[in-house]
């Protein structure tokens, strides 16, 4: 018999999970906008030609 299991969007959200709350890098993530990225580099994204990217903000 097949196990409801639920779909998991990306491995990544899974490690994620796994790095401690009090991380440097999570607290700098939860206390810094990084939104302005996304303007910045804008045109070093083609609109028209490839896949869509990631946001760079989610990269950074």
């Amino acid at each position: 018999m097949l196990k409801n299991v639920p779909h998991q969007l990306s491995i990544y959200s899974v490690l994620y999970d796994k790095i401690p709350s009090n991380h440097i890098l999570k607290i700098i993530a939860g206390n810094v906008d990084f939104s302005f990225i996304n303007e910045l580099l804008k045109d070093s994204y083609c609109q028209h030609l490839g896949r869509p990217a990631k946001e760079p903000e989610m990269l950074a």
